[in-house]
């Protein structure tokens, strides 16, 4: 990737100069430089540095050689090799020498590789190119992952962010840019041998993020990472107006419908999950933040109606809903559009003398833990791309999980909500007692008795 510069300087031993601009030059390894004065620079070994007018490269550097700094020569006291990271060169600095200094008055050359250090040299670099791309510009982006948090990790999410606000499929993200992913498998040369040596060198960790284009998750996620990456989601095979059906309901089975409200204002969504509470598989879902409360139950109707015609057995549908804050309004909704006239059975929490389930931490935190079992051990199946990409994003908050700032965690709270109502439904059906439990059966040795006369 390169990136033309109108509009920057930089600054040079002779003072503020232009330049051409930035390109990317991958991931390599770099080497901190440490001097007398405490000052540090990460750069690669073919990087140079000066003494005098005397050009010298990272690799032929020693502890105690001098280089230029803007306060004289300084001694090097330290050469230590780092991990890999991404390297950018500056390109055609307007000084005699094509130097400019970095990390407070460092003097170094221009063309080669250098290590940018800092984040927010990255998130300057790209806010500068925006409006360029925004006025019609084009740009082309690649690396492999490293933190799941810095400038390029972002605009990766952004990209992978292919919803409408009815969490239908877009072509391009919400950022406009389209995301793409090149496999080492998709390589011909390269084969599960290759990879096993590679992953002896370099380590589970830094195999899947420079072989298997993995991000590495700073934060502690509810579902564990191996198990997100592994999943996938896939296209509905049905829709009812904006409501995404990925299976279609079967007689004999028992269905669970779970809404968790919103205003409806443009802020949360409200969000409808849907599963098949006997396989403990997720068949379709809702969510939308423009939809006023009224209408909400009225869709809630609509879906339980239509499982009820598909499979004949009403008394096969359990619905409820959280009633937390606006909660309240939806049940009071409910109340007015009347249980008569919605297919299946409300459901509540047992022994809180209110309709619905309250979402306080405890209950939220055992409805985690029991989802993540599921999913973990593969007893539960979700379909949703909407639904696994909040699932990416729902992390470890304040002795609870939430959604990190700026993503929505709607959809993964209708399916807590599905989990408690399958949890609570357990207790009178065995057959979904036995696919929810955390434990498969466990047989025990029959007990020995010896007779000694």
């Amino acid at each position: 990737m390169f990136a033309e510069n109108t509009e920057y300087e930089i600054l040079t031993p002779s003072g503020w100069k232009d330049f051409k601009g930035i390109t990317f030059s991958g991931k390599k390894t770099t080497y901190k430089i440490t001097l007398t004065n405490g000052k540090t620079v990460d750069a690669t070994e073919a990087h140079f540095f000066f003494n005098g007018k005397n050009k010298i490269p990272v690799k032929e550097l020693n502890v105690s050689d001098y280089i230029d700094t803007v306060d004289g020569l300084e001694q090097i006291i330290g050469i230590n090799e780092q991990e890999q990271t991404e390297v950018y060169d500056i390109i055609e600095v307007e000084d005699e020498l094509h130097r400019f200094l970095v990390n407070d008055g460092i003097i170094t050359k221009n063309c080669d590789e250098f290590a940018f250090v800092r984040p927010s040299i990255a998130k300057e670099f790209w806010t500068s190119i925006t409006p360029t791309l925004a006025t019609g510009g084009k740009a082309i982006i690649t690396s492999t992952p490293n933190s799941d948090e810095d400038q390029f990790a972002l605009i990766w999410k952004m990209a992978n962010k292919t919803e409408d606000e009815f969490g239908n499929t877009t072509e391009v993200g919400v950022n406009g840019f389209r995301a793409y992913r090149a496999y080492w498998h998709e390589h011909p040369e390269r084969d599960e041998k290759w990879a096993e040596q590679m992953r002896a060198q370099l380590g589970d960790d830094r195999f899947n993020r420079e072989i298997n284009c993995e991000f590495i998750i700073a934060d502690e996620t509810l579902i564990n990472p191996n198990t997100l990456i592994m999943l996938e989601g896939v296209e509905p095979i049905n829709r009812m107006g904006q409501v995404r059906w990925y299976k279609k309901p079967e007689k004999g089975r028992l269905y669970v419908v779970a809404l968790d409200p919103s205003l409806g204002t443009g802020g949360d969504p409200a969000a409808i999950q849907i599963f098949e509470a006997s396989t403990t598989t997720q068949i379709g879902e809702w969510k939308h933040n423009k939809t006023d409360i009224p209408s909400q139950i009225k869709l809630l109707a609509e879906i339980c109606k239509y499982i009820a015609e598909q499979t004949l057995e009403p008394n096969n549908i359990y619905y409820s809903i959280e009633n937390n804050g606006i909660g309240q309004a939806a049940i009071v909704s409910l109340n007015e559009y009347g249980e008569s006239n919605i297919s299946g059975i409300f459901i509540s929490e047992p022994g809180k003398g209110r309709r619905g389930f309250t979402t306080t931490n405890k209950p939220k935190l055992a409805a985690c833990a029991k989802f993540k079992t599921l999913l973990e051990s593969k007893k539960m199946s979700i379909h949703s791309r909407s639904l696994i990409s909040e699932l990416k994003a729902f992390v470890a908050s304040g002795g609870s999980y939430a959604a990190k700032v700026g993503d929505h965690d709607d959809l993964i709270m209708a399916s807590l909500l599905a989990v408690r109502i399958m949890t609570q439904l357990a207790d009178y059906h065995g057959d979904l007692e036995s696919q929810i439990r955390d434990h498969d059966d466990i047989i025990l040795p029959l007990p020995f008795f010896a007779v000694i006369s």
